[in-house]
């Protein structure tokens, strides 16, 4: 449950880049970004924005990632300070992220994997995956070639960092100098044109059997520019999955608010209960107190104004 929390936000947790939204009746807000999943980083720039803790969180999990690595990343969340941590997987966020009914093909490109999923009126038609096309692999590729440009021995941890920060520079720019040698963006694209060509040819399948109205692409390979070459007819949309997780968390604190407000109601009819046995004991000044605290309570339905009453009741008890 959301602990009566005003304020729950949605997550995409992306491995190379991740995102916290909220959603209220007036739209979806991105509130925060980072590298890598951080949930402690995404929870304090959202407190900074709301000027309020946040406690309260909805996760969209990359699909097919291992139930030790799921649990790995909600106790990451719990350790950050999230108290109520809930998940959904990155299609069903694709579902509620969407907005609207029409049949949409949508591509999530990420770091660990590939899927396109057909998507019509919240429901998935239909999907494939490839796993081993992905931004992780493409770093491990690029890695191994700066190794051999350099005539290193091996691919180490610092060398496969530096390969994915290239990438990334190469994203925006044509090239990159790197120990007195040149790299540029043509040397990335050769290395990942091939994979990048075989993820389309499967999204062609599903264009051509579902003939969909709609044709999107997102994750962190979006930005990379022989991906947004070879899928030309794609919208590049970044913000699919956070915004489904954050409309989840919108749904879920409207649950609560509404168990809350059955609850206040149950309770105040007990407290009427209550009230009449007294009743011979309540003095002017506490009937006219009972009666606002009454107005006040079925006008917001604030349980605090039932714990005044509770209050007031026992106190006229043990006078």
């Amino acid at each position: 449950m959301l602990s009566g929390l005003n304020i729950c936000v949605g997550i995409d947790a992306g491995s190379s880049c991740s995102k916290l939204a909220y959603a209220d009746n007036l739209g979806t807000r991105i509130i925060a970004r980072c590298d890598g999943f951080d949930p402690l980083e995404l929870r304090e720039q959202a407190e900074i924005f709301f000027d309020e803790i946040i406690l309260s969180c909805v996760i969209a999990i990359p699909d097919g990632l291992q139930s030790r690595r799921k649990d790995s990343m909600i106790l990451q969340a719990e350790k950050s300070g999230f108290r109520d941590v809930h998940t959904i997987t990155a299609q069903e966020a694709m579902c509620l992220g969407l907005g609207d009914d029409s049949r949409t093909l949508v591509c999530d490109f990420g770091a660990s994997g590939f899927r396109a999923v057909i998507i019509e009126g919240g429901s998935v038609l239909d999907s494939a995956v490839i796993a081993d096309v992905c931004g992780d692999e493409f770093d491990r590729s690029f890695a191994e070639y700066l190794r051999e440009r350099r005539r290193m021995k091996k691919v180490d941890a610092e060398l496969l960092r530096e390969a994915k920060r290239i990438k990334h520079i190469l994203s925006e720019n044509d090239s990159r100098l790197w120990h007195n040698m040149t790299i540029s963006r043509e040397d990335f694209t050769r290395l990942a044109h091939f994979p990048v060509k075989r993820a389309y040819h499967t999204v062609s399948r599903l264009l051509r059997v579902w003939k969909p109205e709609r044709f999107i692409l997102t994750g962190g390979c979006a930005k990379i520019p022989a991906v947004r070459e070879i899928f030309g007819g794609a919208e590049v949309i970044d913000d699919v999955i956070v915004r489904g997780a954050a409309a989840k968390a919108l749904s879920l604190t409207k649950q609560e608010a509404r168990k809350n407000i059955t609850d206040t109601v149950a309770r105040m009819r007990e407290i009427r209960s209550e009230i009449l046995k007294v009743e011979e004991k309540l003095t002017r000044s506490q009937k006219d107190r009972l009666y606002i605290l009454f107005r006040q309570a079925e006008g917001i339905n604030d349980a605090g104004i039932i714990t005044l009453m509770e209050n007031l009741i026992r106190e006229i008890r043990n006078a």
